[in-house]
C-alpha cells in the first residue's frame, strides 16, 4: 500500500511561530518497515494574514492574541494583533479588548517551579488576569492561537501543491521545550490533534487520515523545526520515522542525528 502524506512542522515559538510542510509518498516493505519517498522540497509559510509580502522575517508569525473583553471573542491574532497594537488610532478602543502575549509561557503552572522566583510570580498574576477576564484556561487560549496557525497553514498547503490533498495522511511535528514537564507535552499534544482537526473540517478536507498518534515532538532545545524538517527531506529516500521522531504519547523528545541548530524565532 502507497500513502501519500503531508508533514507539518510547527516551532511554537515564546513570541513568533514558523511552519513548513512538505509531500512523502509512505510504503511498506514485507518486513513492515515503513519507507519515505520525498515528493518535493520543503516549503515555507510566509503569507500569514496581515503580514507584508516580502517584509524580513514575515516567516516568523508573533503569536499575539487580542480579544474583545464584552463578548470574549478571539479579534485578531498574529501580525493583525501586531498591527491593532501599533495603531493609536483603533476603531476598536484600547480599554475594550485584552492583550495576551507570550502565551506559551503561561501553560506551566508556577506551583510547579522548583524554585519560586519573580518570573514565576509574574506568570501567576498573568494566569489568574487572563482566566479572569477571559474565563479560559491558558491551554484554552493556546488551542485558540494553534487553531488559527493550523488553519492557514492546510491552506497555504493546500494552494501550494497542484494535486488535491484528500486522502493524504498527515502528521504534525511541533518544536516544544523538552525540559517542561511531561504533562505539559502531553497537553500540547492533545491541542495539536483538536487544532488540526478542526482545521481539516475548516477546508472540507475529511477524508484525510489525521490523529493523536501522528503528532510527533523534537526538542526545540536541539534543533529548529525548519532545519529539521528540510535535513529529514533531505536525507535517503528511505526514511525510518519511528527512530528519529517519537510520539508524544510516550512522552519522550527526539535526540536523533537529524537535530539541528537552534530556532530562529523565540
Amino acid at each position: 500500500m502507497v500513502q501519500p502524506t503531508l508533514i507539518v512542522a510547527i516551532d511554537l515559538g515564546t513570541s513568533a511561530t514558523t511552519s513548513s510542510h512538505t509531500r512523502v509518498r509512505d510504503s511498506f516493505d514485507n518486513q513492515g518497515n515503513l519507507h519515505r519517498e520525498k515528493l518535493g522540497s520543503v516549503s515555507d509559510v510566509k503569507d500569514w494574514p496581515g503580514c507584508i509580502e516580502g517584509a524580513t522575517g514575515n516567516n516568523c508569525v508573533t503569536t499575539d492574541l487580542i480579544y474583545r473583553r464584552t463578548t470574549r471573542e478571539l479579534l485578531y491574532w498574529g501580525f493583525e494583533a501586531k498591527e491593532y497594537l501599533d495603531d493609536a488610532f483603533n476603531s476598536i478602543p484600547r480599554s475594550d479588548v485584552f492583550v495576551v502575549e507570550t502565551i506559551k509561557l503561561l501553560l506551566q503552572d508556577p506551583d510547579e517551579a522548583k524554585v519560586p522566583s519573580a518570573a514565576s510570580e509574574r506568570y501567576r498574576a498573568m494566569r489568574k488576569t487572563l482566566t479572569a477576564t477571559l474565563h479560559k484556561h491558558p491551554d484554552e487560549v493556546f488551542e485558540d492561537l494553534l487553531s488559527r496557525v493550523l488553519e492557514h497553514v492546510l491552506e497555504n498547503a493546500t494552494r501550494k501543491y497542484s494535486i488535491p490533498l484528500h486522502n493524504h495522511q498527515v502528521e504534525l511535528v511541533l518544536a516544544f521545550p523538552s525540559g517542561w514537564h511531561d504533562h505539559i507535552h502531553t497537553t500540547v499534544a492533545r491541542i495539536g490533534a483538536r487544532a488540526l482537526q478542526k482545521a481539516v473540517i475548516t477546508h472540507g478536507l475529511r477524508n484525510m487520515i489525521f490523529g493523536i498518534e501522528n503528532v510527533y515532538t523534537v526538542s526545540e532545545t536541539l534543533c529548529g523545526v525548519k532545519e529539521w524538517l528540510r535535513e529529514t527531506v533531505a536525507e535517503a529516500s528511505s526514511i525510518d520515522f519511528e527512530t528519529q521522531t517519537t510520539n508524544l504519547d510516550e512522552l519522550n523528545v527526539s535526540t536523533g542525528p537529524q537535530s539541528v541548530t537552534l530556532s530562529v524565532c523565540n
